[in-house]
Parts: structure tokens; sequence; C-alpha cells
């Protein structure tokens, strides 16, 4: 008999220190940019990932996209640093709350 087909965020435990509601967060992410909401080279990046063709790590250290990767960072940044105290409070409380949802809709 053959073992269930894993869920496709399973890739990414590793990278969230095995936070199942990370590595949702993250494939959901990952398939966003896949779907092109940032442009075509993160789209190839993320189809490539999602693919398992490439892992984040690999492809954080090419040419091709670690610069692309490091300019959308760096943009995130400047928006973090930007907000006001009361706004960093409620995201900060909204995006842990969904990692913890996330994270409980498919535990251990």
């Amino acid at each position: 008999m053959s073992q269930p087909e894993p869920p496709p965020e399973q890739q990414f435990l590793d990278l969230t220190q095995g936070d199942q509601g990370l590595a949702k967060l993250l494939h959901a992410s990952l398939t966003r940019l896949r779907d092109g909401v940032a442009g075509n080279d993160l789209q190839e990046m993320a189809r490539d990932i999602l693919a398992g063709h490439a892992d984040l790590h690999q492809i954080a250290a090419t040419d091709a996209y670690g610069g692309e990767l490091l300019d959308r960072y760096h943009r995130f940044r400047d928006w973090e640093r930007n907000l006001d105290p009361e706004e960093r409070q409620r995201i900060t409380y909204e995006a842990a709350g969904l990692a913890t949802d996330l994270g409980s809709q498919n535990p251990q």
C-alpha cells in the first residue's frame, strides 16, 4: 500500500523550523508568486521551487534571483520601518493568529 502524498508545504518545514503554520504561509506566498503577483522573474523562481527543481537556499545564493529577492527584502524593510506602532502591533497579532490557525489545521 502506498503512503499518502505529504502536504505541499511539507518541503518547507526545515526552513520554518518545523512550524506547520509558517510552512503553509511560505507555500501560499510562493503560490502567489508563481501566479505572477510580483512579475515574471519571481514567477519563474517560485515555479521551480514549488515543482521541487530548486530550493530556497539554492535560489537565494544565485545571481539570477538573489538580487531580486534582496531588492524585495529591502523594500519590505523600508515599508516595515515606516509603520506606526499601532499598525505594526495589529499586523503582528494578525500574522501570529494566521500562523497559529494554519498550524492547527494540520497538526503532526
